[in-house]
């Protein structure tokens, strides 16, 4: 081409983008110091051309309707490396690609997706070179929009409540059958995330054989490749003994939970992308997407010291653009009032919920345990932002009750519902639907 060029450069190109005299159907594009050439490359555009850059002055402009991201079609002629594309839309830069073959119009996506509409593009060369042996240049072939893969929008998380009832005796199956029941339902419900709002077991024995059966009766959520967090409990911890015995000095086995990270780790979590004390569980956060949304799942310690509060204010502060799921075992009262006590252990859920929970937009959910049957409330935070909180606890000796919370991310909605499977038991009057809930998107 770059014998052409002196002559190239001063022609005009007519508004079709074609040169006069051409036996093609008119080009999608209107070229500046540049051409509109017969195509070489495959598959073969429908106007049977392509326009040529073939200077750092060189442009195409061409309409696009549609929305998505850009796909730029083109080739390009190698000299000490390929030839690379500005893209521009409405004279907003929206990003460069670099054209990677001399015969097929590939396909390189560009810049975030567009809305609906008629979006006026400019693509020009940017790194021009001529050696007398080689000659870099451009020839594009299309531009349009490439929509969004279709997003499966509603999917549902569980919430398993207290289960200190499960681990006692050796023939209780109850905890092993909620699991093999998730991980049976996974596909008819779309479940995508297990945590437990905390009293895994309910004390600790020479042995720790309630761990053992814990352990073993979690462990097909790990089979299955699910990812699942644990909160802790005040059972969990060397505070607690048998028969409810509070052992002494409280304040200090409360944060004693050697045995409880011994069985029960982030490695086996599967998700798990932080944690506040190395090789402990009891602040860690996890990180998944569902429903084409990022969602951030934060396991806090119960009544927890104030630099942990402090690390999960940074890790929410991180992470903006998830929407932030807290579990932690005492929040929410049986009568769906914030707790007020810090128990035996460092700070009340009422700090929790003015330090944490409602000073960020994105934190959307609060789980809890510990106290009462079941609850709920919707507080507002100090964005704005509407937070969803939920007590499920039940300490049942019969049945194995799960809370199961189903997202759709396109109606900005939730449906939250509990069912006890050992039973076949539904709970109704713990049903609830919200609508408009603001996800971070």
């Amino acid at each position: 081409m770059r014998i052409t060029r002196a002559i190239m450069a001063v022609v005009v190109v007519l508004s079709a983008g074609v040169l006069a005299g051409a036996a093609h159907a008119a080009s999608p594009f209107t070229v500046v110091n540049g051409s509109i050439q017969p195509a070489t490359g495959t598959p073969q555009p429908p106007s049977g051309t392509h326009a040529t850059l073939w200077h750092n002055a060189s442009y195409a402009t061409i309409p696009v309707q549609g929305a998505g991201r850009l796909v730029v079609g083109a080739i390009g002629d190698h000299c000490d490396g390929w030839p690379t594309l500005r893209v521009r839309v409405g004279g907003d830069l929206v990003g460069e690609v670099t054209v990677t073959s001399a015969t097929d119009y590939g396909s390189y996506p560009v810049g975030a997706p567009l809305p609906e509409g008629r979006h006026d593009v400019r693509i020009e060369l940017t790194n021009d070179r001529y050696t007398g042996v080689c000659d870099r240049n451009a020839h594009l072939a299309y531009v349009r929009t490439q929509p969004p893969p279709v997003v499966d929008s509603t999917f549902t998380f569980a919430v398993v409540p207290d289960t200190q009832e499960e681990v006692l005796t050796a023939g209780d199956t109850r905890l092993r059958q909620r699991v093999d029941w998730l991980v049976a339902q996974r596909a008819a419900l779309d479940l995508r995330f297990v945590t437990h709002s905390g009293d895994v077991v309910n004390y600790d024995t020479p042995g720790h054989v309630q761990y053992e059966r814990a352990r073993t009766a979690l462990r097909p959520l790990e089979t299955a490749g699910m990812p699942y967090t644990l909160a802790v409990g005040n059972h969990d911890t060397q505070a607690a003994g048998p028969d409810g015995e509070l052992r002494s000095p409280a304040g200090q086995l409360v944060r004693d939970t050697t045995v409880f990270n011994r069985y029960f780790t982030a490695g086996r979590f599967g998700a798990v992308r932080g944690q506040f004390e190395a090789g402990k569980v009891d602040n860690a956060y996890a990180v998944y997407t569902a429903g084409g949304v990022r969602w951030l799942v934060l396991s806090l310690e119960l009544w927890p010291r104030r630099a942990a509060v402090a690390w999960a204010q940074t890790v929410v502060a991180a992470h903006p653009r998830h929407n932030v799921v807290i579990v932690t075992h005492h929040y929410l009262e049986s009568d769906a009032t914030i707790g007020q006590s810090a128990g035996y252990g460092s700070t009340s859920p009422q700090y929790v919920f003015d330090n944490l929970v409602a000073r960020y937009p994105n934190v959307r959910f609060v789980f809890s345990g510990h106290t009462g049957t079941a609850a709920s409330r919707v507080d507002t935070g100090v964005h704005g932002n509407r937070i969803y909180s939920f007590l499920q606890t039940f300490h049942s000796r019969r049945t194995n009750p799960v809370r199961l919370v189903e997202i759709d991310t396109a109606a900005n909605s939730l449906r939250t519902w509990i069912y006890a499977p050992h039973t076949d038991e539904e709970f109704p009057a713990h049903e609830r639907t919200y609508a408009g809930i603001g996800l971070v998107r």
